[in-house]
């Protein structure tokens, strides 16, 4: 069983399905509204739990209920969440998904307690063959993470989002990073390099060194680079409904089959599926798919 820690984000995403999104002045009538516990972090170790991990979380949330919420339900999930740490005076974060019909989102979100998460709150880490970051915390609870279990011969996959709280160093210490295509583009800005068109190209201006990337996009699948090698997987044909989550099923079930030692090509074709199956139910936690679900899946659409 491939054990995984995750330091990240925890959410609450109050869930509106709208026609479109407002445009500025307008307002808009949603036609219906749920509450989803959420977040990057969140997401990834429950998707890594239903898919077979063994996961220790690194949080934070408030002391309040939407936090009592969530350590609640990370037990339910099996997942250890021994440190989380529960923060007076600062609320659990929040987030307002927009969905519209054709099963995209977009998000507003307030970080409350993810920015309190300090590198002293990651310094007692456990041993793992998979560390997943996220831009949703500090950069300083993630480069410590990522620093003790590179030093320890851990993969660490990194999910660059959002891209403005990727530090140079966090960078540096990924094995692999996963981003989705406008991540991948505005990484590569932000480093003064031009972004190609090309999606395979796109992947491999985004490796350095011996730093592997995996760039997500969308309904067209997924595009991998390694060194020399490279390629680019299609998903399964689905009827999306909500794509909250995609990313975060997408990168988990990437980590878990990289870790168990699957090549890239079938950890890419695995993650497809992972993540094409989570649009086909509303909400990101009820989306993540079980381990089961994704072979069987897979069984029915090669």
């Amino acid at each position: 069983m491939v054990r995984a820690l995750v330091v990240g984000s925890l959410v609450m995403d109050l869930t509106f399905r709208v026609p479109k999104r407002p445009e500025p002045g307008e307002v808009i009538v949603a036609t219906d509204h749920v509450r989803y516990r959420g977040g990057k972090g969140y997401n990834q170790a429950v998707a890594l739990a239903r898919l077979g991990a063994d996961v220790t979380f690194v949080g934070a949330v408030g002391d309040d209920a939407n936090g009592d919420d969530f350590l609640a339900a990370l037990d339910r999930e099996g997942i250890d969440a021994g440190r989380v740490v529960q923060l007076r005076g600062c609320p659990t974060a929040v987030a307002v998904p927009l969905v519209t019909p054709d099963g995209d989102v977009s998000f507003v979100q307030y970080p409350g307690a993810n920015w309190q998460l300090s590198r002293a709150h990651a310094a007692d880490l456990p041993d793992c063959d998979l560390l997943l970051l996220q831009g949703e915390v500090t950069a300083g609870a993630s480069e410590q993470a990522a620093t003790v279990i590179a030093k320890r011969g851990g993969m660490v996959l990194l999910n660059p989002a959002p891209v403005h709280e990727i530090t140079a160093g966090l960078l540096a210490s990924a094995t692999v990073i996963c981003p989705n295509e406008v991540e991948a583009r505005g990484l590569l800005q932000r480093d003064g390099r031009a972004a190609p068109a090309d999606d395979r190209e796109l992947a491999a201006a985004s490796t350095e060194g011996a730093r592997a990337a995996v760039v997500t996009l969308g309904a067209r699948g997924a595009a991998w680079a390694r060194g020399e090698d490279g390629g680019v997987a299609a998903p399964p044909k689905v009827n999306a409904v909500d794509a909250t989550g995609a990313g975060d099923s997408f990168c988990a079930a990437l980590g878990v089959t990289l870790a168990e030692g699957a090549d890239y090509p079938e950890a890419v074709a695995f993650a497809c599926a992972a993540g094409a199956l989570s649009t086909t139910r509303d909400g990101a936690e009820p989306g993540l798919p079980h381990r089961r679900d994704v072979e069987a899946f897979l069984a029915t659409n090669p």
